[in-house]
């Protein structure tokens, strides 16, 4: 290969786009409190319930520590859309974090709680990636992330195997898997290989599209043997088609120990030039 063919290829190479992932929704709720249907300028749409969804403090409030129904479920697009009928590659990802003040309602026999956020279809009432709580396996006074693929119930959710507690802030992430029809759920990730857990449940896909990240605020069950998710802040919302892209990672233990340790000699070492 002579040195012209050379700098043509180096050229080419050069003006080609790099390969990456899409982002398609990030929302960090940086609105005035009230509604977040009116205050997001109608970005976020109703497609259920009356009572509103608020904004408080810069997080969307689910506000479901009892199991009153009504209250407001909203939904905004995403950049992309995705038909599951012929889409059998896609892996949608997600991260936001979550602060609960109240835990799981179950006022009757059931402890499976419900889902707070699913990734909605355009066709009505489809929702998949359902993700919520519940106290199921934890132990008094708190409660666990759980996931479905698309039906919540005591035989289909998945917990994940960690006791969390009230006023406390979590991240949670999520893969959407087209290839697999499955749901992961990750709590605090360090990285795409941390612990996991991943819903089994079938998914039967109505015709339409998968087009828009849903914030549920509702009750799963016949009373009295309903349940609710719990009362939440929710904030730093991130939907994309990579982990690395699109999940808010959280350091490992180890890592803060460094950069306190790395901190620690750099005030030492400035104390001894004095």
């Amino acid at each position: 290969m002579n040195k012209r063919t050379i700098s043509i290829l180096a050229v080419l190479a050069a003006a080609a786009p790099l390969a990456h992932a899409d982002i398609l929704l990030t929302e960090d709720f940086s609105y005035a409190d009230g509604s977040l249907l009116t205050q997001s300028g109608n970005a976020w749409r109703n497609h259920s319930g009356t009572t509103p969804l608020a904004l408080l403090g810069g997080q969307a409030v689910i506000d479901q520590g009892t199991t009153a129904t009504g209250k407001e479920d909203l939904n905004r697009l995403l950049s992309t859309s995705f038909d599951p009928a012929v889409d059998n590659t896609t892996a949608i990802y997600g991260s936001f974090s979550v602060n609960f003040s109240a835990l799981p309602a179950a006022p009757g026999s059931n402890t499976y709680g419900s889902y707070f956020f699913h990734l909605k279809s355009s066709a009505a009432n489809e929702f998949y990636g359902r993700i919520g709580a519940n106290i199921e396996g934890a132990a008094p006074g708190t409660f666990r992330i759980a996931v479905a693929n698309e039906s919540w119930n005591t035989a289909n959710t998945v917990e994940y195997p960690l006791d969390l507690a009230l006023n406390t802030t979590y991240t949670v992430a999520f893969k959407f898997d087209l290839a697999t029809d499955t749901t992961t759920l990750w709590i605090n990730p360090t990285s795409e290989a941390s612990l996991s857990i991943t819903a089994a449940d079938a998914v039967s896909y109505a015709v339409g599209r998968i087009e828009a990240a849903a914030l549920r605020q509702g009750t799963t069950g016949t009373s009295p043997n309903d349940g609710a998710p719990g009362a939440l802040g929710l904030d730093n919302l991130i939907i994309g088609t990579s982990f690395s892209e699109s999940v808010t990672i959280v350091p490992e233990p180890s890592t803060w120990a460094l950069l306190g340790l790395g901190a620690t000699g750099l005030i030492l070492a400035a104390r001894r030039r004095r």
